[in-house]
């Protein structure tokens, strides 16, 4: 299907109403941090703020702020669960949910090192947001991964950062493998956990799985020059997104089963960026599905009564004008860019859901494009078998990033 040769690839609120809503809200402050943010509404009600609220204040800059527990908390860590501005690649300002965890204990010399950790396809549907997991959560399988994946750099005195992305979990649609807009959410909350605690560093990594490695590397590309106040020093990618817009125009020919559940994630993501009515490209059976993809996560979605019971090439009807489609797929390869970070890479030899050959040829491309790139490939490691194969060596890089030696990096108790 790929090669794995590079290619060249085309690519206010008033101020008077504000002080009233700060006053009759509870505050953050109260429950242990001194910023002075609200707490905002509980349960649902915290991912969904008003225009006038979100519009007020730069991208970055936190709106709410609540402690989290159960069992997206962090143990050893103050954890919070936050709904912070970002801006989408169009220049709408929207409401972004994650959470932070730093860790307990006397920060070193500059304050915690900062982990952006960039969660792999959960789905677009508010409920696979990894901020939202419960033990009976529809994503938890994959997040409870995710957590073991994680836990281990709190644990040595990483404070952790964990975006949601633009429109999953909050109000809009989750832009799904649009780079630039992964990038700025995980940027901004970088710069919004600065407000949680003063004993942070100004210096941080990108470190993402699967969706996540694709906007490691946007991450590597943009971040310093979207949050220039802080300093990005590289991207760990493991199977990373890319190659898609080779990938998708194949298998949308061929009557391929198990791939499907990806199609209808891909689809809403590029409608961030370019009208495509579903019922211009769907066809009557993928139609009738379509929905499931704004209330289901990935893993339903493979069920044998939603996209699971199609193949490939039954998804997109005959004749379908899909140049939107393929344009926002080009304009979205990370082969396309020229980070001026290191940049490392992590594949599993038997993952069937990002080809070896797909991140074979990233690599090829960002090395043409001058990027320093550092790679390992694991034989025998699957598409989630990677995160635990690749944690000594990415452990090893991201220390020597941060001009730490290896070895035990816990807290200090005071």
């Amino acid at each position: 299907m790929y090669s794995g040769k590079a290619r060249s690839i085309a690519a206010c609120c008033a101020s008077g109403f504000l002080a009233a809503l700060l006053a009759a809200t509870p505050s953050a402050a109260a429950a242990g941090h001194g910023s002075g943010v609200p707490a905002g509404p509980r349960g649902e009600g915290f991912y969904h703020a008003s225009r006038g609220l979100v519009e007020h204040g730069r991208h970055g800059t936190l709106i709410r702020a609540q402690r989290l527990t159960g069992v997206a908390a962090f143990a050893g860590a103050d954890n919070w669960r936050v709904l912070y501005r970002s801006v989408t690649p169009q220049g709408r300002t929207v409401a972004v949910s994650g959470t932070v965890s730093i860790p307990h204990g006397r920060p070193p010399a500059g304050g915690w090192p900062v982990l952006s950790w960039l969660h792999g396809t959960t789905g677009v549907a508010d409920a696979c947001a990894p901020s939202r997991d419960t033990a009976n959560g529809p994503a938890h399988d994959y997040l409870q991964a995710m957590q073991d994946t994680v836990a281990p750099w709190v644990a040595r005195g990483y404070a952790v950062t964990r975006t949601d992305y633009q429109g999953l979990g909050t109000d809009g649609t989750h832009s799904y493998l649009v780079g630039e807009a992964e990038a700025r959410a995980a940027a901004d909350l970088t710069r919004a956990a600065h407000q949680l605690s003063g004993h942070l560093s100004d210096e941080w990594v990108a470190y993402g799985h699967s969706q996540g490695g694709h906007a490691a590397v946007f991450a590597a590309d943009l971040a310093n020059r979207w949050t220039p106040e802080l300093r990005l020093l590289g991207a760990a990618a493991l199977a990373p997104g890319s190659q898609l817009s080779a990938a998708v125009p194949a298998l949308r020919e061929q009557p391929i089963a198990g791939v499907s559940d990806f199609f209808p994630l891909i689809v809403r993501g590029a409608q961030t960026v370019r009208s495509m009515p579903d019922q211009d490209i769907f066809t009557p059976e993928a139609l009738a599905v379509a929905g499931d993809a704004d209330r289901l996560c990935i893993a339903q979605l493979r069920d044998p009564g939603s996209w699971g019971s199609l193949n490939s090439d039954e998804i997109f009807r005959e004749g379908a004008d899909l140049t939107a489609l393929d344009k926002v797929l080009a304009d979205n390869e990370p082969g396309l860019l020229s980070p001026r970070l290191p940049v490392l890479l992590a594949q599993g030899g038997k993952d069937t859901v990002i080809q070896p050959a797909w991140t074979a040829a990233l690599d090829e491309q960002l090395r043409a494009n001058g990027v320093h790139v550092t790679s390992y490939t694991y034989p025998e490691a699957d598409h989630r078998g990677v995160l635990s194969a690749s944690l000594p060596d990415v452990t090893r890089w991201i220390d020597q990033l941060f001009g730490r030696s290896s070895g035990d990096h816990s807290p200090t108790r005071p």
